[in-house]
């Protein structure tokens, strides 16, 4: 008869962080999905915290009981990039992954923290 590992090894978190050099292909497959919902940073990233109450099923504690993906955009823009008025092409988007267990605050924090200028980033959230 089988055991089943009581202890299984937990995943290596840092490994769930990545910037788009680090992995282009894997984010512009995602993005090309249009399967993730896309919530604004606008109102200080109220959006972001509305967004993980309603999906992410918080308790009373306001934890996550669910976990959750989703992009976030600078208000105003959609999709993994945009054109300035200078021609220039500016990407821009953070993936976000969210464990069960983990704050709204955590996760707007983070949210403010990965969504940056000029790049697409993927953050994951967890519960260590």
């Amino acid at each position: 008869m089988s055991q089943t590992n009581v202890n299984p090894t937990p995943l290596p978190l840092s490994v769930a962080r990545a910037t788009w050099t680090e992995c282009s292909g894997l984010l512009q497959s995602l993005l090309a999905t249009s399967a993730f919902d896309e919530i604004s940073n606008a109102d200080d990233y109220a959006g972001v915290q509305r967004y993980v109450i309603s999906q992410g099923r918080t308790d009373n504690s306001g934890k996550t009981t669910l976990g959750l993906v989703f992009w976030v955009y600078p208000t105003g823009l959609y999709g993994p990039y945009h054109e300035t008025e200078d021609h220039q092409i500016k990407q821009h988007g953070l993936l976000l992954t969210v464990e069960p267990g983990v704050s709204i605050e955590e996760v707007v924090k983070r949210a403010k923290a990965g969504l940056k200028d000029n790049v697409i980033v993927h953050e994951h959230v967890s519960t260590s």
